[in-house]
């Protein structure tokens, strides 16, 4: 089986220890245990599947925790029970069962967990999130994706959100095999940030909800990374093509249908 189709099981009753695992899966920071150490009962189930890693963890103990900026992924937090005061940038959130969050990048954040405070929490890869976004668009990312907090786990969509991520988990945890195949596994996490970009409102909404904004078929997409990954190059028609698997034609064709331009017409 794949290492990241396996399910972690971490827990620590010491300090030091429980900050240096919880750096593991997500980044550095700083841990401050608000009650007595041998109050400390750290529990983690994390599995990662690529892009993306699911995790349900607690504390069982107040604490603060202090990331700063994530820097290379965003975090999707969606408390089960307890509660969570949270600070984004300069603004302050309470985050609880009926209130998540979603973090981006280059935000600062701290947070103080309750000690009944347990959260299912989605690290989704800035890389990947910002490329799926593009492909939506059609085109590359010019400003930064960020999203409006709180996520509100009461309205249909935040509760779709959270039901999806937390009822994969669970199966994932049961039977983890099921991301074995790469196929399926890119397809369940491009649900879930296709789902994300479109019901949580963000920095890219309003161009995501252009009609023009859609999912670019494969070969379209190949043809469109290739370009602008050399955009010193003349690449011909009949290359393209044949990176992309499929006639010039059909090539043509789907330029003209997603993006309203043929290859050689796509701006840079």
């Amino acid at each position: 089986m794949n290492a990241t189709n396996r399910v972690e099981e971490l827990c620590s009753q010491d300090p030091d220890e429980t900050r240096q695992l919880v750096a593991s899966v997500f980044c550095e920071h700083r841990l401050e245990v608000r009650q007595a150490p041998a109050g400390l009962d750290y529990r983690h189930h994390h599995l990662r599947t690529g892009h993306l890693s699911f995790s349900r963890m607690g504390y069982g103990a107040e604490v603060r925790v202090s990331p700063g900026e994530l820097g290379s992924f965003y975090l999707v937090q969606l408390p089960l029970a307890g509660h969570d005061r949270q600070r984004v940038g300069r603004h302050e959130l309470l985050s609880d069962s009926r209130c998540g969050s979603v973090h981006g990048p280059d935000e600062h954040l701290a947070m103080h967990w309750s000690a009944d405070c347990h959260k299912l929490v989605v690290r989704i890869e800035r890389g990947a999130l910002e490329q799926h976004t593009a492909a939506l668009l059609g085109c590359a990312l010019h400003d930064p994706l960020t999203f409006a907090n709180p996520m509100d786990l009461g309205c249909a969509h935040g509760a779709a959100w959270g039901h999806t991520a937390r009822q994969l988990f669970d199966e994932l945890q049961r039977a983890p095999q099921l991301f074995a195949l790469p196929l399926v596994r890119t397809q369940f996490e491009q649900t879930l940030m296709t789902t994300l970009l479109a019901w949580q409102p963000n920095s890219l909404s309003a161009r995501l909800g252009e009609p023009a904004a859609r999912v670019l078929p494969r070969h379209v997409k190949l043809a469109v990374d290739f370009m602008r990954a050399h955009p010193e190059q003349s690449i011909s028609v009949e290359t393209l093509a044949a990176i992309s698997g499929v006639s010039g034609r059909s090539l043509y064709n789907g330029f003209q249908q997603f993006l309203g331009v043929s290859p050689h017409a796509l701006p840079a």
